[in-house]
């Protein structure tokens, strides 16, 4: 509909297209509005503080605070293609920089040496075999491309096709480790530096432990074939941290079966650090009453080593009671004050850590009963362990 100045407006003014103006008006705030929106997800991503380790986390922001939003980058590449050839170049090498700031992991000149070895006639095939072999990585083949794609000009329209080819098949066959590797980048270079290990190692582990449910017991597996107690503690914070990283970069449009996953691996990791935390506490109280009755204890006996024979006892599948005690005699011995103490202590610890760590409560309370026959076992021959007959019967017919 089209409104016209009448006799009495500014004669003579032309026709003014309402629906035209309304539409340029919404496109602009549209575009407004997704700016906005990828500065909100790094912000959310950059305010997600990882308490346990303030100065990784501290590093961490400093470098996504330079973290340039997709929106800008696009207008970097609009601008490039509108230039000469020669300031074309000087812009894409600019890009490059920018792209890689502050990733340890490449670098600007890997990415324009990557560009130099296309060709116009670069197939889908080709780029794809050219990234694997310059990175191993998903998420650094998925930088690799977005560079790629947003810096070739339309002009190469073969290429381009190929590229945004490549780009589409690169995403559908490593989606998760491609979005996941990007939300964690600089928490796993961070981690990286700390743990003195790869940063790919760490996005592989993250993507391991989110990509499917896990047991308590198998996420215990995963770190332990990696990681001393120290360093579990560590890792364990990244992948919480990776975690928070990924829900917030997804927002609401987050699966419902990832959330589901997110959740109860968030659970189970909490569960398995706290037994240690458990032992942690607990042990040290151990130690110094069977020091001070004079029992001997092996001088390297630390809490996480007593943590994961408990690990070890509550998961086999054929636990026995026989078995429970030859456990706790490798640990401490033959003496029967120390056995016996380690085992009150483990029998404690089926109460006092998670439910999580049992496949049901049928399984805890029979590993209970198993503690408390190796009990008996062990003290069958001492005075001062309390027998069954020293307590009165509940009824004079039992």
């Amino acid at each position: 509909m089209a409104a016209s100045g009448g006799a009495g407006g500014l004669g003579g003014a032309q026709a003014v297209d309402v629906a035209q103006v309304q539409a340029a008006a919404a496109k602009a705030d549209a575009q407004e509005v997704v700016a906005s929106q990828e500065q909100s997800d790094i912000s959310m991503i950059r305010d997600s503080q990882d308490l346990t380790n303030p100065q990784a986390a501290t590093r961490t922001r400093k470098k996504e605070e330079k973290f340039q939003t997709l929106e800008s980058r696009r207008k970097g590449a609009a601008q490039t293609e509108k230039k000469s050839e020669s300031t074309g170049d000087k812009s894409d090498a600019d890009l490059a920089d920018k792209y890689t700031e502050n990733n340890a992991e490449i670098s600007g000149q890997d990415l324009r040496s990557i560009r130099d070895s296309l060709h116009d006639d670069s197939s889908e095939e080709d780029i794809l075999d050219l990234l694997k072999s310059k990175f191993s990585d998903p998420a650094l083949q998925g930088i690799a491309l977005d560079y790629l794609v947003q810096t070739t000009p339309a002009s190469k329209g073969a290429l381009k096709d190929s590229l945004i080819k490549a780009q589409q098949t690169h995403m559908q066959q490593n989606r998760q480790a491609v979005v996941g590797g990007k939300n964690i980048l600089f928490a796993s270079q961070e981690y990286a530096n700390i743990l003195q290990t790869s940063a790919p190692g760490l996005r592989a582990l993250y993507l391991q432990v989110t990509s499917d449910f896990h047991t308590c017991e198998q996420l215990l597996q995963m770190l332990q074939t990696r990681y001393n107690y120290e360093e579990m503690g560590t890792v364990s914070s990244f992948i919480l941290k990776g975690m928070s990283a990924d829900l917030k970069s997804e927002g609401s449009s987050v699966s419902p079966i990832k959330l589901q996953v997110m959740m109860s691996e968030t659970r189970n990791l909490q569960a398995v650090i706290t037994v240690y935390s458990f032992f942690q506490d607990k042990f040290p109280n151990v130690m110094a009453s069977l020091k001070a009755d004079g029992v001997s204890i092996p001088e390297d006996l630390k809490f996480d080593k007593v943590a994961d024979t408990f690990f070890k006892l509550i998961n086999d599948k054929f636990a026995t009671a026989s078995k429970m005690e030859r456990g706790v005699r490798d640990l401490v011995g033959n003496d029967t004050e120390a056995i016996t103490g380690i085992l009150n202590l483990f029998f404690t610890a089926l109460r006092g850590t998670s439910a999580r760590l049992f496949s049901s409560a049928e399984k805890r309370q029979e590993l209970g009963t198993m503690m408390a026959n190796a009990l008996d076992s062990v003290n069958t021959h001492s005075e001062d362990y309390p027998k069954s007959t020293d307590f009165p019967k509940p009824y004079p017919w039992s």
